[in-house]
């Protein structure tokens, strides 16, 4: 459901997922490329070479049941922003996806009877679109945001990927409650860009650049809308078919518990109690499943920690100690510690290092 985050403790423990083992490639619905070739054409640029380096045709990208690896979708945005020299393209790659491009999950959505439960349901089955990200939809002072956060290691432009996550967001919720919707803030895990025109014009909302997430915010009182043109009969089906679709998929996969661990870290709520919670089981069988995958709770932890503050560091200005408090560190001097141990380096070098390599 969407959590009310207005009475939530805070802890000390966020957590990640399965590191040890073999574990699925995380892949997303191709669909979500379907505004490449009309991009790349603005620009004079042809689109097919794009595709066509990683294995896809247009049909691919028009089918909403094919799947691509993340990795994929990294690269063609990376080389879209490369061709193009355009830094914001991630912005126009998404202004033509929707619920539509998200399978089965997008199109239960788009058919619940109101504006709260479909957010609730997207939640649920998102993993039946994107296992490379996950989408949550958190409540605070009669405020809802609902943003999207990588779990998966290695993607090289995250920043044009984030761009584009906002981007959809706000397309999933015109599509949700009509064209009246409107954020009244959008948050953006990268740094200022010297030109935020097509943000504001595309986003039509202010545009909070160095946050620690990223996501769109908007009153409480959306949530109790119905949902425009939605069909009651389908979306009963749909419910079946998305929850059988779920039942199948091993909730043990490592990809299945890292969306768990990373989800509760971006509410600041995430233990090992928590995650094992959230997944059926008691704690104890949680560390006997990662023993038998031959890593730990902590291990995982800290991976997860460490991915997120590269992304972070890299990618925005946000402070050390900001930084720290998103991964549950409330003394910046133990995150700093913390990384240092892990890299070899402090927050602030690896910082100015990645900086002046770029």
């Amino acid at each position: 459901m969407i959590r009310d985050m207005s009475d939530a403790a805070s802890t000390d423990q966020p957590a990640h997922a399965l590191g040890g083992g073999a574990h699925a490639v995380p892949r997303t619905h191709a669909a979500v490329l379907g505004g490449l070739p009309e991009v790349l054409s603005r620009f004079g640029i042809r689109w097919e070479p794009v595709l066509e380096a990683e294995g896809l045709a247009l049909a691919d990208i028009q089918d909403p049941e094919r799947s691509v690896p993340y990795s994929a979708v990294d690269r063609i945005s990376g080389e879209c922003s490369r061709l193009t020299r355009c830094p914001h393209v991630g912005v126009l790659l998404a202004q033509r996806v929707n619920l539509q491009s998200f399978g089965i999950a997008g199109r239960l959505a788009r058919n619940a009877p109101s504006v709260g439960q479909a957010l609730q349901e997207l939640v649920s089955y998102f993993a039946l679109h994107d296992t490379g990200g996950l989408i949550s939809a958190d409540l605070h002072a009669g405020q809802v945001t609902v943003s999207y956060g990588l779990y998966m290691t290695g993607l090289r432009h995250v920043d044009q990927i984030y761009d584009f996550c906002v981007v959809v967001i706000a397309n999933v919720m015109r599509q949700l409650c009509g064209a009246g919707w409107k954020a009244d803030m959008v948050l953006l895990p990268r740094r200022h860009p010297a030109d935020v025109r097509p943000y504001r014009e595309i986003l039509a909302a202010p545009v909070r650049f160095n946050s620690v997430q990223a996501g769109v915010q908007f009153p409480q009182d959306w949530l109790s809308r119905p949902v425009v043109d939605a069909d009651p009969f389908l979306h009963t089906l749909l419910a079946d078919h998305a929850s059988a679709a779920l039942r199948v998929r091993d909730p043990l996969l490592c990809d299945d518990v890292r969306r768990t661990i990373r989800l509760l870290l971006m509410a600041d709520q995430c233990s090992r109690e928590e995650v094992a919670r959230h997944l059926g089981m008691h704690p104890r069988t949680l560390g006997r499943r990662l023993q038998q995958c031959g890593t730990t709770f902590q291990d995982l932890l800290d991976e997860t920690r460490l991915e997120v503050a590269r992304q972070l560091l890299r990618g925005t200005r946000s402070s050390v100690a900001r930084i720290a408090a998103s991964l549950g560190y409330h003394d910046p001097t133990v995150f700093t510690r913390a990384f240092r141990r892990w890299t070899g380096t402090t927050p602030r070098d690896y910082r100015a290092g990645q900086a002046g390599a770029a």
